[in-house]
């Protein structure tokens, strides 16, 4: 990860100033209008962290400088870096989205392998179903819902790769390892065998969206694949036979509606947030919602926590979670104007993430 040093003149006028208490200079640092990547231009990553260690020993501290102090500081510094730098070079890659996938995503981690997906947000339901691997024997054995950031780096390269070319039918490499190089993640050890398994999910699983209430209403029922091919290895671990996808046709439905609400993303920035896929899915509602609002829209934490915490924990404990996830998704998405206050987020009019 690249570390950006820190702005000369920053350093220079700090050496010449008259002495200041540390508090209060960390805190003109992370004041209202502040935002990771000008701390990170002015400080470089181990100086924005260690300003966020200090300003959190005030009162009441912002929320960026709590979650740049916490576990995540680090990484939400080296992310605000890449951004900085991908901006500089051109290194951004345009990607997209089904905007529906933007508004209710797939579970974080793994549940049980017969148990459907439900989440219910403001925007929409999904119900994901999962699909039943059928053996030479006849038996069946249901796979699970897909899950996680691999899940979200594959439905992002189907849907970009569908765009690009125009085409339902996605070739993807004839190993674990040529679809993580696709990817753009590293390759070898337990990520081989993760990116299988969730191919396979995706590419049975059942997908649901509505929109509405009992009393009217849209649902889109569809599989988000017609047809695939793979071809199956043992695997050491469970002595059964473990399936790669090589080949997918999304369906007819899915591309339809792919075609019809795209959303941009960079795929580059969301490489970023492999270790988090809450922290995809903020970016990705972020990605769909800033560029189209026409004036600065209140979003209460009640409503955060519907879309992105429900699941996962009660209420009261949800701002605490969400806040590193939320300044790290911030980090990759550098023109996101995004406030946090006591009452929620403060979403304003901003550019999409990557442009065409």
């Amino acid at each position: 990860m690249v570390e950006l040093p820190a702005n000369p003149k920053a350093s220079a006028s700090r050496t010449n100033a008259p002495m200041k208490n540390p508090g209060t200079d960390q805190g003109d640092l992370f004041g209202s209008a502040a935002n990771v990547h000008g701390i990170v231009e002015a400080r470089g990553v181990k100086g924005a962290v260690k300003a966020a260690q200090l300003a959190v020993l005030e009162n009441r501290p912002p929320s960026l400088s709590k979650a740049l102090a916490g576990r995540m500081g680090r990484q939400i510094a080296d992310t605000a870096s890449s951004a900085i730098v991908r901006e500089f070079e051109g290194g951004s890659e345009i990607g997209y989205s089904y905007s529906a996938w933007c508004l209710a995503g797939l579970p974080h981690r793994d549940q049980p392998k017969d148990q459907n997906w439900l989440i219910d947000t403001d925007y929409a339901r999904l119900l994901v179903r999962p699909g039943v691997r059928l053996r030479d024997d006849n038996s069946q054995e249901f796979i699970g819902v897909p899950f996680g950031s691999y899940a979200r780096l594959l439905m992002i390269d189907w849907q970009t790769e569908a765009l690009e070319r125009g085409s339902r039918e996605i070739h993807m490499g004839r190993s674990a390892s040529a679809v993580l190089a696709r990817l753009g993640i590293s390759r070898g050890g337990p990520s081989n065998g993760k990116v299988a398994e969730q191919l396979e999910r995706l590419a049975t699983c059942a997908v649901d969206f509505s929109f509405g209430n009992d009393k009217k209403g849209v649902i889109v029922n569809q599989r988000l694949v017609d047809a695939y091919s793979y071809i199956g290895e043992p695997d050491p671990r469970s002595k059964k036979a473990s399936r790669l996808v090589e080949r997918v046709v999304l369906s007819q439905a899915f591309f339809d509606e792919l075609r019809r609400h795209p959303v941009l993303v960079d795929r580059a920035a969301v490489r970023d947030l492999t270790t988090s896929p809450l922290a995809i899915d903020i970016y990705l509602w972020l990605a769909y919602r800033l560029h189209s609002l026409p004036k600065e829209t209140p979003i209460g934490w009640d409503r955060l926590w519907r879309q992105f915490g429900s699941k996962v924990g009660a209420l009261k404990n949800f701002k605490t979670q969400f806040e590193g996830p939320l300044h790290l998704a911030l980090s990759a998405y550098k023109n996101a104007k995004v406030r946090v206050s006591d009452r929620g987020l403060l979403l304003e009019p901003s550019p999409p993430p990557v442009s065409h």
